[in-house]
């Protein structure tokens, strides 16, 4: 007959509360972002950064199976928690859609967000795996340790995406500003590289 695990329901009132809160925590996230990944690699202009956020669905299924390696290594059931954090990041995101952002705008505010995303998990995971190593935990520390390895290599290239395409858009933006051939500078604008300043009569 299998083994039913404990029912994890419980008041907050000891730091393996607290650890099993967190765990609970972050594999609600794990699964929210799950399901945010795919949209987001179908909003994105950008074919690398599509690529990331499908590699990085992958990353999250293993992920949420190493999470619920935890769970059973400890002889629970996952806590029923509401990852606030990502829930709110998710709700801010379907608000933008509603200012009808361009596509270069709206891959540079998924990148920001993945951005957020990515701090919140590492954040999470670094703390757990603290616990995990203080309760003697090494199994769980071990798994813990993985995702947030994935995490880490996330973030970095979260950032260099990020920079890259900002990059391109300040400049794309710059060349729209500019003045075209023969039109004199606004009062208190420089002039561009070869074109006289206006002068007052």
């Amino acid at each position: 007959m299998e083994r039913k695990m404990p029912s994890m329901m419980m008041q907050m009132q000891t730091p393996q509360d607290l650890f099993l809160h967190e765990l609970g925590d972050i594999y609600d996230a794990e699964q929210r972002i799950v399901q945010m990944l795919p949209a987001m690699a179908k909003e994105c202009m950008d074919q690398q950064t599509q690529s990331a956020f499908q590699q990085h669905e992958q990353e999250t299924r293993q992920q949420i199976q190493n999470l619920e390696q935890c769970f059973q290594a400890l002889g629970i059931q996952p806590p029923q928690v509401t990852c606030a954090a990502i829930q709110g990041l998710k709700q801010e995101h379907d608000s933008f859609l509603k200012d009808q952002p361009s596509d270069v705008v709206l891959t540079l505010f998924d990148l920001d967000s993945a951005t957020k995303t990515e701090y919140y998990e590492i954040a999470s995971y670094a703390g757990l795996i603290e616990k995990a190593q203080m309760m003697g935990q090494r199994q769980c520390a071990s798994l813990l340790q993985q995702n947030l390895q994935q995490e880490q290599a996330m973030a970095q290239q979260v950032q260099q995406l990020e920079q890259r395409l900002g990059q391109q858009a300040m400049r794309v933006g710059s060349m729209g500003q500019q003045s075209m051939p023969g039109q004199q500078p606004m009062p208190g604008q420089q002039p561009m590289p070869g074109q006289q300043p206006m002068t007052r009569p």
